[in-house]
């Protein structure tokens, strides 16, 4: 009897061994990866937020350009380059909850060059200068409020804060 179960175990021996090796190298594989993708969607949810704080920061100084009243804003297309260069990388790397606040303040952020742009002239793609019948300084106002606060927010999500915490300190910048 030994003879037969020995008979019938030694071939399987090194199926057995393979099949182990195989599967622990998939799954080491996998947590390599998991690992990889976690630090790459820690690193996109870093630089997308300090782009979001850099367009703060040109919102607030649109913000006291209509509080002085000057004939011209600046524009927040050029500090785009993150998001537009990584759209793709925005659906796989973020989370759920993330993905809607960040698409919606680049699409506001838009709208707001959009209707900007249609009353002024373009100055070497920096600056928007109007003529001086030609000024929405409120209507702007308002606007750049509005994207303010939903940028903040939007870093909120990014860097795991709660959203007021995130718009006071956004707003002090």
């Amino acid at each position: 009897m030994p003879d037969t179960v020995s008979h019938w175990i030694t071939p399987l021996i090194p199926v057995v061994l393979m099949l182990s090796i195989v599967i622990s190298n998939h799954v080491v594989t996998g947590l390599r990866n998991d690992r990889k993708t976690a630090v790459e969607a820690s690193r996109f949810s870093a630089a997308l937020a300090a782009e979001l704080r850099a367009m703060l920061d040109l919102y607030k100084m649109n913000l006291d350009l209509i509080g002085t009243k000057a004939g011209y804003l600046l524009s927040t297309r050029s500090s785009i380059a993150i998001y537009k260069g990584n759209l793709g990388r925005l659906t796989t790397l973020l989370e759920k909850p993330a993905i809607g606040p960040i698409v919606e303040v680049f699409a506001q952020n838009e709208r707001i060059e959009s209707v900007v742009a249609a009353h002024s002239n373009l100055k070497c793609n920096l600056t928007y200068q109007f003529s001086s019948t030609d000024i929405k300084f409120e209507q702007w106002q308002r606007m750049y409020e509005e994207a303010s606060q939903s940028i903040a927010s939007a870093c909120g999500i990014l860097e795991g804060t709660s959203k007021n915490s995130s718009l006071s300190q956004f707003m002090r910048i």
